[in-house]
């Protein structure tokens, strides 16, 4: 995984706890750091003598123009998150990977329809901006926050809504006076909205009683779009899940081009197997949300520990998480990141 430094060239102050980060790319890096609305950045930083790879999501739009901009919200006892928010200042350079990520609007010609919660609003409006730079598309925006001074990119928000009153509908909520998110309330605005696209960032509870909204509203699962933030919610779900398949095998692995023979151990994960013979794979976050590692399985077959990224006709199609997935027998297997 290759990382570049790129300088710091404007910080901005959101909300008390979340600030975004405008960075320089070199002319020689401009085709590398080409992305899409949606898509984040990996960095890689040094904490107390430690290094920690963190991925971050680009809350600027391509089709916007501007520097990229990257905006991290501090997460109490979050080493990285932290670590942004204390050292990082205008002009320090930082080690970041190219841009990644599979959370990209695909059919524009449908309405959209974006449900966000806390900092998932951070790709959601890069889409929105895109969408509303680049498309005619009709947008709904339910965004949800404890309050009102929590609530990142609350101005650029409003105003993006006051200027285009016939093509963005906006939606927000505050726990401190609207209570929780109601699935009933989501259900009933994701059914004014047919045949929409719906994509949905946030916490593991706000995303469940959306998804819960949207199977109310009949939304086909091929209409739902979803990133996952918070791994640590899902911790306790995953401990307690069967017993992982423990096969020995061997690996054919396909990255840039160069055709790799890894001796996958037991319990190993393929990513694991693939970094400790020197592949230099991508991956992010190791916890099966962040998608950095994706890669497809061409031949043998996998299973997972865990998935917050892929649909299952994505899983059927070979799609896989290579930091979660494990041989599902004792024989090889065939991956490629060449995808």
């Amino acid at each position: 995984m290759q990382f570049h430094n790129l300088t710091v060239a404007q910080i901005t102050r959101e909300t008390e706890d979340a600030r975004s980060f405008a960075l320089l790319i070199p002319d020689a890096l401009q085709q590398s750091f080409v992305y899409r609305a949606g898509q984040h950045l990996t960095f890689r930083v040094n904490v107390d003598g430690k290094t920690l790879l963190r991925s971050y999501s680009l809350s600027s739009s391509p089709e916007a123009g501007g520097l990229p901009v990257v905006t991290v919200k501090r997460i109490p006892g979050g080493r990285a998150s932290g670590w942004f928010h204390a050292h990082v200042d205008v002009g320090t350079q930082l080690e970041v990977s190219a841009p990644t990520g599979r959370f990209v609007c695909e059919d524009i010609g449908a309405p959209l329809f974006f449900c966000a919660a806390g900092s998932g609003i951070t790709p959601v409006l890069s889409m929105i901006r895109s969408a509303l730079a680049s498309t005619s598309a009709a947008m709904t925006l339910y965004y949800a926050n404890r309050d009102a001074d929590s609530t990142i990119f609350a101005a650029e928000i409003a105003r993006l809504a006051r200027d285009n009153p016939d093509r963005l509908a906006l939606h927000l909520h505050h726990d401190d006076t609207d209570g929780f998110p109601e699935r009933g309330k989501i259900a009933a605005l994701l059914s004014a909205v047919p045949h929409c696209q719906l994509y949905l960032c946030g916490p593991g509870p706000f995303m469940q009683t959306v998804l819960e909204a949207a199977d109310m509203a009949g939304m086909a699962p091929g209409r739902v779009h979803l990133e996952r933030f918070d791994a640590a919610a899902q911790e306790a779900e995953a401990a307690s899940t069967a017993p992982m398949p423990a096969h020995a095998c061997d690996a054919t692995v396909t990255l840039g081009g160069a055709l790799h023979v890894v001796r996958v151990a037991s319990g190993q994960s393929l990513l694991q197997a693939a970094l400790a013979c020197g592949v230099d794979a991508p991956y992010a976050c190791e916890e099966g949300y962040c998608g950095s590692c994706a890669a497809k399985c061409v031949d043998g077959a996998v299973v997972h520990a865990r998935n917050d990224v892929f649909s299952a006709d994505e899983l059927a199609a070979g799609w896989i998480l290579t930091c979660q997935a494990r041989p599902r027998q004792a024989r090889p297997v065939a991956i490629t990141f060449d995808v």
